[in-house]
């Protein structure tokens, strides 16, 4: 795994450009798990595991780099993640159920945004060489007691929850890309980063985490560009 020594924020919306950080130095598709240091075994066949709303966020990078954010590739998107997560949990022997969206449910809001917070953190001490003392050298992490009523109410054992961010260049950023390359400065011109965390809803435990990141390559407003990116998020899916 790469290292490297960064003074960051809270990564929020800021994410996707910091893990490009990541991304650059890497020059190549990465795709790390971390799983729980604390006893846990793959549930047995007949368990029901939650399939989250993911969130997803894809924008238009504009030639000074700014971000915005589209609604109509958010939504393709999340539909094609959907479908990809769905294809690859098919036929295995667990039950999958899908949580429909509901942005008037404040509280599956809280739950997908603590995910997000919850991630962050682990991005910041696990990937940017800021660890914890407490968990230096061990995977420990939950969403609290706040997601056991997903348990009772959706009558689920383990809920998957995927965040997804976007950036693809405009045709004025790349032709800006292509006039700094002849003086042989770099810009990029678009990526991708997810992260997944496979959660005990009897615990709030994070049992399973990966984060994925791929370059301008990738298009995860197409079918093809979503598969490449769900397949790198699951990988090694304790399910």
């Amino acid at each position: 795994m790469l290292f490297f020594h960064i003074r960051l924020p809270h990564l929020g919306r800021n994410m996707l450009g910091l893990l490009a950080l990541l991304f650059i130095l890497s020059a190549c598709v990465t795709s790390t798990v971390d799983k729980t240091t604390n006893e846990f075994s793959p549930p047995e066949g007949g368990a029901v595991i939650l399939l989250m709303p993911p969130d997803v966020e894809l924008s238009l990078l504009t030639a000074a780099g700014m971000r915005e954010t589209r609604a109509d590739w958010s939504e393709t998107g999340q539909a094609l993640v959907i479908a990809e997560i769905e294809k690859i949990l098919a036929g295995n022997e667990h039950a999958i159920k899908r949580l429909q969206a509901d942005p008037e449910d404040a509280h599956q809001v809280q739950i997908i945004k603590l995910h997000e917070a919850v991630g962050d953190t682990i991005l910041t001490h696990r990937f940017f060489n800021q660890p914890l003392p407490s968990k230096k050298d061990k995977f420990d992490w939950s969403l609290g007691p706040g997601v056991q009523d997903l348990a009772t109410s959706e009558g689920a054992d383990y809920a998957l929850f995927i965040f997804a961010r976007g950036a693809y260049a405009s045709a004025a950023r790349q032709a800006t890309a292509l006039v700094l390359a002849v003086a042989g400065v770099g810009v990029s011109t678009g990526n991708q980063a997810a992260f997944a965390s496979l959660v005990d809803l009897k615990s709030g435990d994070i049992v399973w985490f990966n984060v994925t990141l791929t370059g301008s390559g990738v298009d995860m407003r197409k079918p093809e560009g979503a598969a490449s990116v769900v397949k790198g998020l699951m990988k090694d899916l304790p399910l």
